[in-house]
């Protein structure tokens, strides 16, 4: 996956809750921030109270401005731009998305297809050096639990994974075509 900020794009692309979250915490920011503006042009274009000097409320004025588009931006980018809009659909193409971004939705509409699921449990699988369990499948590659065991048995069947299980009776699928750097430097001409 890579850095942090991968896994933390990844997360928030995948959980509608946090979209709609972020999409409401940045409404919120807009509509203060906007509401401050509007206060201190206000205030600005009456000439002030005396107090404050006329370039301190229009530094103000832009502040707020800047902070009420920021909220509207990131409001915008949660509810339209990717991941799952408020209408529910993932991979479309939605407004202001830009022909990049249409390519990621696309991905990420094969990405449910039996091939981008077997990638996520794989990378899974390596990071886990080669160990899983279903309901680890399905917390970490976002899948429901009958979801992963259907691919797990499916790669068990093809003999790219072997089934264990464990004393308490939870199976343990073991893949173990993931080497480290030793074994691999070890690895003779056969």
């Amino acid at each position: 996956m890579g850095s942090g900020a991968d896994w933390m794009k990844e997360s928030i692309d995948r959980s509608p809750m946090v979209r709609t979250l972020l999409a409401v915490v940045g409404a919120g920011i807009a509509l203060v921030s906007a509401m401050f503006a509007v206060i201190f042009a206000v205030e600005l274009a009456g000439g002030g109270d005396g107090k404050t000097q006329p370039g301190v409320l229009a530094g103000l004025v832009v502040f707020f401005i800047g902070t009420a588009l920021a909220g509207g931006y990131l409001a915008w980018r949660m509810l339209w731009v990717s991941g799952t809009s408020s209408a529910g659909t993932t991979g479309q193409a939605r407004p202001g998305m830009s022909d990049t971004r249409r390519g990621r939705a696309a991905r990420a509409a094969d990405d449910n297809s039996e091939a981008g699921r077997e990638r996520r449990i794989l990378q899974f699988a390596e990071k886990e050096h080669g160990r899983v369990t279903v309901a680890e499948v399905a917390a970490h590659c976002g899948m429901t639990v009958e979801q992963a065991r259907a691919d797990l048995d499916r790669l068990a069947t093809q003999k790219v994974a072997e089934l264990l299980v464990t004393e308490s009776g939870v199976l343990v699928y073991v893949f173990h075509g993931f080497l480290s750097d030793g074994e691999k430097a070890e690895a003779r001409d056969f």
